[in-house]
């Protein structure tokens, strides 16, 4: 479980510290306070090989041919190429580990480290862009692994040392506020909880936003799917269902087929009528507990706040699980805080409207 995080020159973080990270973890703030690039660092530290920071923002290898040349200045603070971004994490053990991405400053030292890599020599076609990001991980201080991602008028190259490393990161999970994940994906997931006897969880979630769903399953009619069926009606795929639903799938799978994980979930309030967001906060709290799951959920809705600091309040074990976070900029030197609240002093402030929300 992550308790503390630094993070430099990442987006729009100059040098940032956030500290006392709970089970349950929803952060707020005002538009472009930086709170869904927090949960890109979060990501980027567990998985840049499937770019997924970068898909998180919509940018596809599609795009990485066209611009190859400026592929990942946009990590960068201000896109200053020269500035090396840094992220360091501590966890409840105290363990430290520590991410450096930097990039060459020239074509020419793209060139000479592919050269050293022993990479092919189809980089070097004649007006081609290039330009590469290289990882280097700690962890206590002590060097673990490196990675290089090699952008080109062809694509994207992976670069992995031969050596293998015995560096482990913890298993992280997005859920961006826009994208889906397919209806194959959904199916597959649905039946590994299916087989861990974890399937009823969904069920549950499920009954949250449609009370008259009375049964779910996978189909291969076609492309593999999640069926749901209501009283006295047919099975229908979970496509035809509302957003919510969809989105609902997604989150619960998940959380319970990743024990002792970390969820990320960007604007959670997307999909979910605030009729039914003090229902969906209490069986977020029973499965994190259950599934030893750490949850960062970014939201800009005084509803989701309201009805997170409800259930929050509702058992003590529940107040000690859970913070919140609010993102915002020092009034001197523009750097991006993390200020933290009890759910107590939470509370307080949304009945007396001191602007814990980032408005």
């Amino acid at each position: 479980m992550i308790k503390n995080v630094e993070i430099e020159n990442f987006r729009c973080f100059g040098k940032s510290k956030f500290s006392g990270f709970s089970r349950i973890n929803l952060i707020g703030g005002k538009n472009n306070a930086g709170k869904t690039a927090f949960l890109e660092a979060l990501y980027l530290n567990n998985d840049p090989q499937e770019l997924s920071v970068m898909h998180i923002r919509g940018i596809d290898e599609a795009r990485i041919k066209s611009l190859a040349a400026k592929a990942w200045n946009n990590l960068f603070l201000d896109k200053d190429k020269k500035a090396m971004i840094a992220m360091q994490f501590v966890n409840e053990e105290h363990k430290t580990s520590l991410l450096e991405i930097s990039m060459p400053q020239s074509k020419r030292d793209v060139i000479q480290i592919i050269q050293k890599l022993e990479l092919s020599k189809h980089f070097f076609k004649k007006g081609s862009d290039i330009s590469l990001l290289q990882f280097n991980y700690k962890v206590d201080n002590e060097f673990r692994e490196t990675l290089s991602l090699i952008a080109h008028s062809d694509g994207l190259t992976i670069y992995e040392p031969d050596t293998p490393s015995n560096f482990t990161l913890a298993n992280i999970y997005f859920c961006p506020s826009y994208e889906r994940e397919s209806s194959k994906h959904l199916a597959e997931q649905y039946d590994i909880a299916y087989i861990n006897h974890h399937s009823d969880k969904l069920l549950k979630a499920f009954q949250i936003i449609e009370p008259s769903i009375e049964d779910v399953r996978t189909l291969n009619i076609g492309e593999p799917s999640i069926y749901l069926q209501r009283k006295n009606e047919d099975s229908m795929p979970l496509s035809l269902f509302g957003d919510s639903l969809n989105r609902v799938a997604d989150l619960i799978l998940k959380l319970v087929n990743n024990q002792n994980g970390i969820l990320l979930i960007d604007e959670i309030e997307n999909g979910f009528h605030h009729s039914k967001q003090r229902e969906l906060w209490r069986l977020l709290f029973d499965l994190t507990a259950e599934f030893n799951v750490q949850i960062f959920a970014t939201t800009h809705s005084l509803e989701m706040l309201q009805a997170f600091t409800a259930v929050s309040l509702e058992e003590n074990d529940a107040i000690e699980s859970c913070a919140y976070f609010k993102l915002a900029r020092h009034i001197k030197t523009g750097e991006i805080l993390g200020i933290k609240h009890d759910v107590e002093t939470l509370d307080y402030g949304l009945k007396h409207n001191k602007g814990v929300r980032g408005a």
